[in-house]
């Protein structure tokens, strides 16, 4: 039987001309904050429509055709990139679910420590540990946060874990938002098994079991502003047919974008143009991959994405975990070419592959200069240092689980054959320009503050600046968090809409 298409879902062939609409609250974006912030919003009894610039895909049309998989589920085909010192790609999902549908599940509150600088430093009591534990617990039960089934983890895990076990490094079992994943480790290109309970199976059921509607292909473009307040939102409705306006009225406006996405659209109007802040404060919590060659085979690519990570070094910002690549991109960690290159990847069987993430020392900025998007990020010496060390711990952890050979992501250096020439990494330290880096966590660049003075956003998510517009995703992170984001905006997200909801409530009433 064909999959539905969930009754709450408007697509472009269902509806005629240019689109006006009016509701309580509309939310730009279905991603990890939109999608929670429209849940909580609809199950207050608030009229809520939900935007989407991407498409609705069903799970059956999910497939391991990475190219066709991008190009549908990512904004720009997953080409786009900061620039910098080093150019650091980035994963944006544009389709329904946001980016949930593209990330690898893992599900990571954000550490005590944080929450303890943002209620304290950054004038935000309610981000305190104890304040949040309610909202993670109900985000972990709605996104189903659980272990993976026994005998899904897969050798690419295993060899990871083996390593840590045999050196006597700490590691944790991570907690994934699935339900019986079978392992296809397929999360990049959406999850052929519908296992993965990105929005469109966990929050997004919760908006139109309300009454909640979402419109597909909707680009937002303009916030509307009257009287110095929010009241709506307005852009191009993508009919494949002819290019079509849209334009929402409401009570409150929720952009839920991402860390990207929303700054931008808010540089491109002009909104609180004398604030500082926004588009400040871009952190990416960057990562690079390591590849390592072993005896027996490990089918990187049978198993579940990442089953396990590697605390140990923690508390220097360094996170060591295991990661299956599909073997487009595993080949990208040679420097061969040509035969060579086709003659080195007949061992892909044999080739485990993990990552290195290194807590942000400095930030980026989002910029939209002429409108043009610009995102401007430097890995700094420091974070530099910090990736060579985490490089060669990675690689020690798999030489003790019996690697033969270990790649790393630093252009013109050598294979490491032992552990012994881990230790000459340091004596030609790696060139920032000369590293292979990526990210898939973006944040902070409209961050959420006490102070108005430093921040975009006040306690409620509410912009200092303009009255009516409410932001709940990824840009109101008053930091990095040095963990997978999506549980910590989620949690912020429902916190805000929470906020938002009572408002409106008691306006209604009064």
């Amino acid at each position: 039987m064909r999959e539905q298409v969930p009754r709450g879902i408007i697509q472009p062939h269902q509806t005629r001309g240019d689109v006006r609409e009016t509701c309580d609250v509309v939310v730009m974006g279905s991603g990890a904050g939109g999608a929670a912030a429209a849940a909580t919003l609809a199950e207050a009894g608030l009229d809520v429509l939900v935007l989407e610039e991407g498409a609705f895909h069903r799970t059956s049309e999910y497939g391991a055709n990475a190219t066709a998989m991008f190009s549908a589920l990512m904004r720009d085909g997953g080409a786009t990139a900061t620039i910098g010192r080093a150019p650091v790609p980035y994963m944006e999902g544009r389709c329904v679910g946001g980016s949930t549908v593209i990330n690898g599940g893992m599900c990571w509150r954000t550490p005590e420590d944080v929450l303890d600088h943002w209620a304290g430093a950054m004038g935000l009591p309610d981000l305190a540990p104890a304040a949040l534990d309610p909202l993670f617990d109900e985000v972990e039960a709605t996104i189903n946060a659980r272990y993976q089934d026994p005998g899904s983890e897969g050798g690419n895990n295993e060899v990871f874990r083996r390593g840590a076990e045999k050196l006597g490094w700490k590691y944790q079992r991570n907690k994934r938002n699935q339900i019986h994943c079978v392992g296809s480790n397929e999360c990049v290109t959406g999850c052929p098994s519908g296992a993965k309970q990105s929005t469109v199976y966990s929050w997004l059921p919760r908006v139109f079991a309300r009454g909640g509607r979402l419109m597909t292909h909707c680009k937002v473009t303009k916030v509307l502003v009257e009287r110095g307040r929010a009241v709506g939102l307005a852009g191009t409705l993508d009919d494949p047919h002819r290019r079509r306006k849209f334009v929402v009225r409401a009570k409150a406006v929720v952009l839920a974008g991402g860390a990207v996405q929303t700054p931008l659209l808010m540089l491109r109007n002009k909104i609180a143009p004398k604030n500082e802040h926004v588009g400040r404060h871009f952190t990416i919590h960057p990562n690079i991959k390591v590849a390592a060659l072993f005896e027996d085979r490990v089918e990187s690519m049978r198993g579940v994405h990442q089953a396990y990570q590697c605390t140990e070094f923690k508390k220097r910002g360094i996170l060591l975990a295991p990661g299956g690549i599909p073997l487009m991109f595993t080949a990208v960690a040679f420097s061969d070419f040509g035969r060579r290159l086709a003659e080195r990847m007949r061992d892909y069987h044999h080739i485990a592959t993990g990552g290195v993430l290194v807590d942000d020392f400095s930030s980026g900025r989002i910029m939209a200069p002429l409108g043009i998007p610009l995102v401007k990020y430097d890995v700094t010496d420091i974070d530099q240092e910090k990736f060579v060390e985490a490089a060669g711990l990675l690689a020690t952890l798999y030489f003790a689980a019996g690697a033969k050979e270990v790649y790393l992501p630093f252009h013109g250096y050598p294979v490491l054959k032992s552990v012994d020439d881990v230790k000459k990494l340091h004596d030609h330290m790696p060139r920032v320009e000369d590293t292979e880096y990526f990210t898939a966590h973006l944040m902070g660049s409209c961050r959420m503050h006490g102070d108005p003075r430093q921040g975009v956003v006040g306690p409620d998510g509410q912009c200092w600046d303009l009255p009516g517009l409410y932001l709940a995703d990824a840009s109101v992170m008053p930091g990095t968090i040095g963990v997978n984001p999506q549980v910590t905006i989620m949690a912020l997200a429902r916190l805000i809409a929470l906020r938002l909801a009572d408002k409106l409530q008691r306006r209604a009433a009064a």
